[in-house]
């Protein structure tokens, strides 16, 4: 697996675990954050082992840091429907690719909190300067390349079943820099929530997020109220319904164009157009059962046969299948099944104890 093959092994590349997270007491049962961090690699190894934490969801294409390391730290807590990350790491330039959208298929909403530094921003409609202290929005299912300077940040990640009726407004107000009184309360919370999350219990998390989502709907629906008529942002929600849609039927062999319309409520050439950006819906659906089956064969105690796993996402031809996955992702099925259960693994971030479940940034996100 060529990718692979040139990474350490996890004993080699982790770092010892974030010891800044509160120990869990007896009977509180503390959320406890997925960690990582460089400080613990040598210099030389610093910046690779940060690409490829980040970069199943993101590219860090070039360091701009005054010297050959790479100090860098990353927590992320889940609750409910968010997640909130928190980041420090030197100057450096990056890009979320359409490739990268179409591999992951990840649909969520990012509200961004610089705390310190500086960061410059290009996507499709908008070239953006982000000032300190300033929240704004982006969505995953954005393409952009930017960099920034060293800098200190939060990242409220927000997915969109969290507001099935607002999120024409909430993607309305994409791009732009939220400066007005409501959207600076919304960075104090964002803040002070990075703050509780380290002591709160699990039992608190409910009430956590049922307040995070008041307050966004609060902050954010007032600052677009035209919103809702604009045809751009209704297709936007359209699409994401859709996406939807398709990954809670994956398994089904009767998922297709036909099968979506009717779902959907949609025509055909609705359907067409949302998604001829990701090179067609026969293709999208292919894509995302790909990276399903690409995540179950990652697993190294998921023992089953290729083909079974294959047939699970629809695939009844073993030839055809091995193509495709090559195709996609640039090793065989084979190659990925042997590569995970020798111990290596696809990217570096380490779970803390108690947290369950991902093996990389973009499985993490999924969880939410």
């Amino acid at each position: 697996m060529r990718r692979a093959v040139r990474r350490m092994r996890d004993s080699e590349i982790l770092p010892q675990e974030d010891r800044s997270a509160p120990a869990v007491e007896p009977g509180r049962g503390l959320l406890r954050p997925v960690s990582f961090s460089t400080l613990d690699l040598p210099a030389a190894q610093q910046f690779e082992a940060w690409r490829d934490h980040c970069r199943s969801v993101v590219e860090m294409t070039e360091s701009l840091g005054p010297g050959p390391g790479y100090a860098a730290r990353f927590r992320m807590w889940s609750f409910g429907h968010f997640a909130l990350s928190a980041v420090e790491a030197p100057a450096c330039r990056f890009q979320r690719t359409r490739a990268q959208i179409r591999r992951d298929s990840l649909d969520l909403w990012q509200i961004h909190v610089p705390r310190t530094g500086s960061m410059r921003l290009r996507t499709e409609a908008a070239q953006i300067s982000v000032p300190t202290g300033v929240p704004h929005i982006l969505s995953l299912d954005q393409v952009v390349d930017g960099d920034r300077t060293e800098r200190d940040w939060l990242c409220l990640f927000v997915s969109r079943d969290a507001f099935p009726g607002l999120g024409p407004t909430i993607d309305a107000c994409r791009e732009a820099p939220l400066g007005s009184a409501m959207g600076g309360l919304l960075g104090h919370y964002v803040e002070s929530l990075a703050d509780s999350l380290r002591t709160m219990t699990e039992a608190e998390l409910p009430r956590a997020a049922e307040a995070t989502r008041s307050l966004i709907a609060a902050c954010i629906a007032p600052s677009s109220p035209a919103a809702l008529d604009a045809e751009g942002h209704v297709e936007r929600a359209r699409l994401g319904r859709i996406r939807q849609i398709i990954r809670q039927n994956l398994r089904s062999t009767r998922l297709g164009p036909d099968r979506l319309c009717k779902l959907a409520g949609v025509s055909r050439s609705q359907l067409y157009r949302l998604f001829e950006p990701f090179g067609g819906v026969a293709r999208y659906i292919q894509s995302e059962r790909l990276r399903q089956a690409h995540q179950a064969l990652s697993d190294p105690a998921n023992t089953r046969d290729i083909i079974k796993v294959a047939e699970d996402f629809g695939f009844f031809d073993p030839s055809a299948f091995s193509r495709a996955f090559r195709r996609e992702f640039d090793y065989s099925p084979t190659q990925l099944r042997q590569t995970a259960q020798s111990g290596w693994v696809a990217a570096p971030i380490r779970k803390s104890p108690g947290q369950a479940g991902a093996r990389d940034f973009a499985s993490a996100l999924r969880q939410i």
